[in-house]
């Protein structure tokens, strides 16, 4: 099993091209070219007599195009992992391509590394949902690192706040790529359905979102999952947020709730980054998620919110463990103490994130996580690193911590009006 190649079919209708792409690649001793067709028609034909790993389509070709042909052979030859080629970039094209199939895009004329780069890429992520039984419906993803075996049913986080601007994009990103290079297969949801910065904060063109998984809701599977999933460069899969505001109404919360329930066979943590506005597609979140980080600040108008999403999930008899209140931005110097977070509102505070904008503010405009860059090891990178690592530590029946038994109420506790029993 040593140093197997990676055998590729090249498939343009300009002799030359193909010609000028093997030569390409036939320096590089993991890659083997095994065939070339001239059309989209005879790639058919070669891919399920050959089965490569890597497909290299143009796709603009006469009779059946790129598109057509990469949607046949997705569908016939699931383990080839299909590169469009196209002169063309736009993000129609883009988006027919991933929906047909493809897992990356490379637009001419490219150099010999962005293509060399590309393949590998595309190849290192293909057990994520490629090597899946074929057919219809129940389809599980298989990963071969496992044995053959699919992963135990997954868990799913929702990031949630009831007060906008806490930092819940920034912690559900960070999260998501420390649990994806920690080994777990990870799928990162932007449930902010409106107003997503998933795409921004990770440097992703919006090209297959949600709005694309509600039009073939009832035909859900692990190879169209693959087709509509982003795949950042730390191996994390996203699934990105309507590209316009107004589209957010497309998505219910029965679509989110077949959505996510089909999600646990494919991954090991699904991550929904969510709004603060507690509409039916939030809720339908919150109740299907394993476990809510629920994150604060240390100031009152965060923690009278926090005070009454803890009445609210006492309400929808949310277990006490399957809620994780986390301080972000936290700092001894100013604001209500961490101590008497706790002792008021009588939950453990599970981890504090310590406050530093300037690391966290850089990453965001550059699309570079915390956890990825510079700030990885800062005092807030490694907390956002101990977070992670906790979630990919922790049973599916492990207890947390139990809640704060302090009674003392004082002024604070006067504000917020919390019963004397504890959450």
């Amino acid at each position: 099993m040593s140093e197997k190649k990676i055998h590729i079919l090249i498939v343009d209708d300009l002799p030359e091209t193909r010609e000028n792409v093997r030569k390409l690649l036939q320096f590089e001793p993991e890659f083997e070219v095994i065939g070339q067709a001239g059309s989209g028609e005879q790639a058919i034909e070669m891919a399920q007599e050959l089965s490569p790993d890597i497909i290299l389509m143009d796709i603009n070709m006469p009779g059946v195009d790129g598109i057509g042909a990469s949607q046949t052979i997705s569908e016939l030859v699931p383990h080839s992992q299909i590169i469009i080629m196209s002169v063309q970039s736009d993000a129609d094209y883009l988006r027919r391509a991933m929906l047909a199939g493809a897992r990356d895009f490379l637009t001419k004329p490219f150099s010999g590394d962005e293509l060399i780069n590309a393949i590998r890429r595309v190849h290192a992520k293909r057990p994520a949902v490629a090597a899946t039984k074929p057919g219809r419906g129940g389809s599980k993803a298989v990963d071969p690192g496992d044995n053959g075996q699919p992963p135990d049913e997954g868990k799913l986080i929702a990031v949630f706040s009831p007060k906008g601007g806490s930092g819940c994009t920034t912690i559900s990103v960070n999260l998501a790529v420390s649990l994806a290079n920690q080994g777990y297969r990870t799928l990162l949801i932007d449930g902010s359905l409106q107003f997503g910065d998933v795409a921004v904060m990770l440097n992703l063109k919006t090209i297959t979102t949600l709005v694309d998984v509600v039009e073939r809701i009832n035909e859900l599977d692990a190879d169209f999952i693959s087709s509509v999933v982003q795949v950042h460069n730390s191996g994390l899969h996203v699934l990105l947020a309507p590209p316009r505001p107004e589209m957010a109404d497309v998505v219910t919360e029965e679509h989110m709730k077949t959505l996510l329930e089909m999600l646990r066979d494919l991954y090991n943590f699904v991550i929904i980054d969510t709004s603060s506005a507690l509409n039916d597609v939030a809720l339908t979140i919150l109740d299907t998620s394993d476990r809510i980080l629920l994150i604060t600040q240390q100031n009152l108008p965060s923690l009278k919110n926090i005070s009454r999403f803890f009445d609210l999930s006492n309400s929808l008899a949310y277990s006490p463990q399957k809620v994780w209140m986390i301080v972000n931005r936290a700092t001894s110097k100013q604001g209500i103490s961490v101590k008497d977070i706790e002792n008021t509102l009588k939950r453990p505070v599970m981890v504090t994130i310590p406050s530093n904008d300037l690391v966290c503010n850089a990453a965001a405009n550059e699309g570079i996580p915390v956890v990825s860059g510079p700030g990885q090891k800062q005092p807030v990178g490694l907390a956002l690193l101990q977070l992670a690592e906790r979630l990919g530590q922790e049973g599916r029946n492990t207890p947390v911590t139990d809640p704060v038994a302090d009674d003392k109420k004082g002024l604070f506790g006067w504000l917020f009006g919390r019963p004397e029993a504890g959450g």
